[in-house]
């Protein structure tokens, strides 16, 4: 039994056991693009002419993730798919940098990487493997148009499986079967073809020996996300409300509240305009006290399944211990006879083990389902995305 469990966080790599215990995997090539980044910026640096050069020999904003981009601003190598490897005690990962894709293979018993291969413009993620041949389901493309498609099992040729102007992800392997579950959304674009919004994300099945496509589940009122079936029939996914591309609808005491408070806040943005002008005229504040707020540091936010998430303000709000996920985000259980059940709540991301576990995130805490419906928290991890079992198939080479 496998009690190995992939975690993707922000870009880093971490491998977690069922004992709670967890170890950061640092990628090598990644490791290796940075310091040829770093030496290249550091070689350079004098043509840039830098107002900071004056001061020492390197500028700052010249080194790995500067670049010209604000200070404070973070370029680098992510880690955004990882799956079991093609052999026992191993795992593939792809890795982003922003403009090269990167497929790697990490043997844990010889502790060594190995680049299968990276290419100009690869944006691969969402990686699923095979429980029989070991090829690999992954999604091509960005967060705003990408498609499906199959890998070998070493992730190597890709083979195109989708296409259309629409968000297809979250590829997964129906057992005993040549198909494909993943969840779908169509895309709304403006006179210029720019990406404005989405529809709601259904789930699709597609049939890779006769092509055939079929909707499983769709709801204009609802997502429903990252699907997975296991060996009985039983189907799984993310439940959650739909939000338009103008996001949620406020209730009736909030347009009440903005109603009653619209004429303060128009004072306030009144005499803040004033203060302003006040200290770009006379360099003198306008009131004796106070002043403009200083701008606080940028929130960070998180980019999942079509959904912007503030981090801060999602701790702040959603519970328990600082879930990501609001509580309409619930993992379901749906039995062939078509009757639900509610696993869990304030699901970001999950993953079904062959044995029938379910490990699954919260976006901040890991916990474990086990067989016999037993639930525990594992660990706690900030910016958790993405949960994978690493978990041989039944052909991988001893």
């Amino acid at each position: 039994m496998n009690d190995r469990i992939a975690l993707l966080a922000d870009g880093r790599l971490i491998v977690a056991a069922t004992d709670g215990t967890s170890k950061r995997h640092d990628c090598e090539f990644a490791a290796e693009i940075e310091r040829r980044e770093q030496r290249s910026a550091e070689k350079n640096s004098w043509l840039r002419g830098d107002q900071e050069a004056a001061g020492g020999m390197f500028n700052r904003s010249s080194l790995w993730g500067g670049r010209g981009v604000p200070r404070g601003t973070s370029i680098r190598p992510r880690v955004v798919a990882v799956t079991g490897g093609d052999r026992p005690e191993s795992m593939v990962y792809a890795l982003w940098t922003g403009v090269v894709g990167a497929v790697l293979d990490f043997d844990f018993t010889e502790n060594h990487e190995r680049r299968v291969f990276h290419r100009e413009r690869f944006q691969v993620s969402e990686f699923d493997r095979h429980p029989g041949d070991g090829r690999i389901a992954c999604r091509f493309g960005d967060e705003e148009v990408s498609h499906l498609a199959v890998l070998e099992p070493d992730g190597r040729h890709a083979k195109p499986v989708t296409e259309g102007d629409s968000i297809d992800a979250a590829p997964s392997w129906v057992p005993d079967r040549e198909a494909i579950l993943y969840h779908s959304a169509g895309l709304s674009r403006d006179p210029q073809g720019h990406v404005r919004g989405f529809g709601p994300f259904g789930i699709h099945r597609i049939d890779l020996a006769n092509g055939e496509l079929e909707t499983v589940l769709e709801d204009p009122a609802r997502d429903y996300l990252a699907p997975q079936a296991d060996t009985a029939g039983n189907l799984y996914y993310i439940r959650r409300s739909y939000e338009g591309p103008g996001g949620p609808k406020p209730s009736l005491w909030v347009t009440l509240k903005d109603t009653l408070l619209f004429p303060f806040r128009v004072f306030r943005a009144l005499i803040d305009f004033f203060q302003i002008f006040s200290h770009l005229v006379s360099k003198k504040p306008l009131t004796t006290s106070g002043g403009p707020k200083q701008q606080g540091p940028e929130p960070v936010r998180m980019w999942i399944h079509g959904r912007m998430i503030d981090v801060q303000k999602a701790s702040r709000t959603n519970s328990p211990d600082g879930a990501l996920a609001p509580a309409d985000w619930e993992l379901v259980k749906r039995a062939a006879d078509g009757s639900e059940t509610v696993l869990a709540r304030h699901v970001l991301a999950y993953d079904l083990a062959a044995d029938g576990r379910i490990a699954w995130s919260d976006g901040k805490n890991l916990h474990l389902i086990g067989t016999d419906g037993s639930k525990r928290k594992l660990l706690s991890e900030p910016l958790i995305d993405s949960v994978k079992w690493l978990e041989p198939f039944e052909g991988a080479v001893e």
